[in-house]
């Protein structure tokens, strides 16, 4: 799929990025026991722990590095991160409902069938990750960007996504449904089947190209 040429500077939203660590800084060592304490964890790693399957009443994490760390068909009821950067994790049908989030990058993470409805997200970066069927709807996902990511089929019914950004992400059959779009930028997207209202693509940025697939999704007849 060829994805509309874009101009860096056009890309890059005002998102603010993770205040973490630097590489000479040394981090806390992060266990299995610690993940499921409760307690925050700050200036802390965290590296190839399974938690899969089990079902945790708090998670909250800031200034801290996870990577390979297998959430997959978690329950979080209460997951807070805060300038947090998640490599190689796995968080597939996890049940995270009103994940916090904020400053936080996902980097070659696999989110296939996250339910993370009712989220509140600001300056989150996905990138290079699975996403597919995700669920975000009702959430609030404010200057957030998506980069080369697979978010087909993702449910945004009811998301505020405001200034959020789309670069190199396939969105076929997305449903943004009744979603707040206000310059959030499409253009490097591929949006075929997606789901939407005319009243919710006021103030959405497209390419020509876009705004055409959308006029017909919305029943216009252009002569």
């Amino acid at each position: 799929m060829l994805f509309p040429a874009m101009k860096r500077s056009e890309i890059i939203p005002a998102r603010t990025l993770p205040d973490l660590p630097g590489k000479s800084e040394p981090l806390n060592a992060v266990t299995l026991d610690s993940l499921l304490g409760g307690s925050l964890l700050e200036d802390s790693r965290a590296e190839a722990i399974d938690l899969a399957g089990r079902k945790i009443q708090e998670l909250k994490l800031r200034s801290s590095v996870l990577e390979r760390i297998s959430f997959a068909k978690c329950e979080i009821q209460s997951l807070h991160l805060r300038d947090v950067r998640l490599v190689k994790c796995d968080l597939s049908n996890s049940v995270l409902p009103r994940f916090e989030a904020r400053r936080v990058e996902f980097l070659e993470c696999r989110l296939t069938g996250m339910k993370a409805f009712e989220c509140k997200w600001q300056d989150v970066l996905v990138e290079s990750c699975d996403a597919r069927y995700a669920q975000f709807n009702s959430g609030l996902l404010r200057a957030c960007e998506f980069q080369s990511t697979q978010l087909q089929e993702a449910d945004f019914r009811d998301a505020d996504l405001k200034g959020a950004i789309f670069a190199r992400v396939m969105l076929n059959r997305a449903d943004f449904s009744g979603a707040k779009l206000r310059k959030t930028d499409f253009r490097g997207a591929e949006i075929e089947g997606i789901t939407l209202r005319a009243e919710d693509v006021a103030g959405a940025i497209v390419t020509p190209a876009q705004a055409l697939e959308l006029s017909r999704l919305l029943g216009l007849v252009i002569k």
